[in-house]
């Protein structure tokens, strides 16, 4: 970065410091922003009752003049993400040279490196704009640098630390989320030392044709995603389910995240159940393929973040699904739940949509419900399942389900024991 360069890039943090610490403006992101990182800054307060949105930059007139549709593409883009209906927006330019305005729509503020400013005026909502430019010899360059990194960490780390937990959007349901599938997968690694994996996650509630539809125990169809086998598979899910839940959560919300998984786990253990031999099926990569396509649809729509910081996890669960236990059929069901799901949420017709949803759920029910055959059975892993719950001192509820498997092999024979 040559001397010029990095002078206006101090300017431009000259006044990015202003609006941070004395008037609690956040950086904002923006796509494609690092083509751009050091001619503009986006900066975002929804309490500030001035302005919500503020661009600082130092592009000449003539490259703004042909970006133009860019910058009101970003107002329009995080008027939605934000959910502000009537958002205000000021363009602060930096210059040396006059600052032709006239043909802007919106409000703005040119501070000359000269002293003075013109536009909008603003010197009694944010007075200390008009004399933050201070100029910096060639060798405090370097210094002046850090030193107004530093103010800018300092103004972020203690406005996190003055808002609340709830307040700061953390993804409180997603980390809930994990924690409880950290439980089951430390149950698992613990019963496993004594019984067969298979068995342990069928105890403790996978989906399992003999146990879901055989005893009607359907709870199994949501229960399942809860439970891993090994710690790759645990792990890889944990990671999606972080990134892509952490931002569906703050974009939509905690109910909106819990409605979606519900919905697209039952889809996806539906459709595997429909389409499938009968196998142990385990895992939340339904609902995770689901998020997955409603974060992807909503990024084609607002082009405001790069896919690029979400691709390992887009990448991951592409490829998991060429290794021969994956449940494909599965992610098929979460991918299709996941397009419906992001009309919903984004469409005004939400009883139509969502009178869609529960007729696509009750069909899949239906049809899963009034299956004839399970095929093929696992008398051993059924077994051992009785086993565990006579060494529970179950004696009395391990011989009912004893009975009860008998039946069921016989009311769904025809598969292979």
């Amino acid at each position: 970065m040559d001397e010029n360069i990095q002078i206006n890039y101090i300017y431009m943090m000259q006044v990015a410091s202003v609006l941070s610490i004395e008037h609690n403006f956040e950086e904002q992101l923006i796509r494609e922003y690092s083509s751009f990182l050091k001619e503009e800054m986006w900066f975002f307060n929804a309490e500030d009752p001035n302005f919500q949105l503020i661009r600082v930059t130092i592009r000449p007139q003539s490259v703004f003049e042909q970006d133009r549709d860019r910058v009101e593409h970003v107002i329009t883009g995080i008027s939605y993400l934000k959910e502000i209906e009537d958002l205000s927006f000021l363009d602060i330019h930096i210059s040396r040279e006059d600052f032709s305005s006239t043909e802007e729509e919106y409000h703005h503020l040119n501070l000359y490196t000269r002293g003075f400013a013109e536009g909008y005026d603003v010197s009694k909502i944010y007075p200390k704009l008009y004399t933050c430019l201070q100029y910096v010899d060639d060798e405090q360059i370097p210094d002046e640098i850090h030193a107004l990194s530093e103010k800018l960490n300092e103004a972020h780390a203690r406005r996190n630390k003055k808002t609340s937990l709830f307040k700061q959007g953390h993804p409180l349901v997603t980390y809930g989320i994990i924690a409880l599938c950290a439980i089951m997968y430390l149950i698992t690694v613990f019963m496993g030392r004594k019984y067969t994996s298979s068995a342990v996650l069928v105890f403790l509630g996978a989906d399992y044709k003999t146990f879901t539809l055989g005893l009607k125990e359907f709870w199994r169809l949501f229960t399942t995603a809860f439970l891993h086998g090994g710690f790759l598979h645990f792990f890889t899910n944990m990671y999606s389910l972080y990134i892509l839940g952490s931002y569906i959560e703050k974009r939509l919300g905690p109910l909106s995240l819990i409605g979606a998984l519900i919905i697209s786990i039952l889809t996806s253990s539906l459709t595997q159940g429909l389409l499938s031999a009968n196998t142990i099926t385990i895992g939340i990569s339904g609902g995770i393929y689901a998020l997955m396509v409603i974060f992807i649809m909503d990024m084609y729509r607002l082009k405001l973040i790069s896919l690029r910081s979400f691709l390992p996890v887009i990448i991951i669960n592409v490829m998991i699904n060429f290794l021969d236990t994956t449940a494909w059929i599965a992610h098929i069901g979460g991918l299709i739940s996941g397009i419906v799901l992001y009309y919903f949420f984004f469409s005004e017709d939400k009883i139509g949509l969502g009178v869609l949803i529960g007729v696509m759920l009750l069909s899949l029910f239906y049809k899963y419900a009034t299956m004839k055959i399970i095929s093929p059975f696992y008398a051993g892993t059924d077994m051992e399942i009785v086993k565990m719950f006579d060494d529970l001192n179950l004696k009395e509820y391990a011989l009912n389900l004893a009975r009860r498997l008998s039946d069921v092999y016989v009311k769904y024979g025809g598969g292979k024991w």
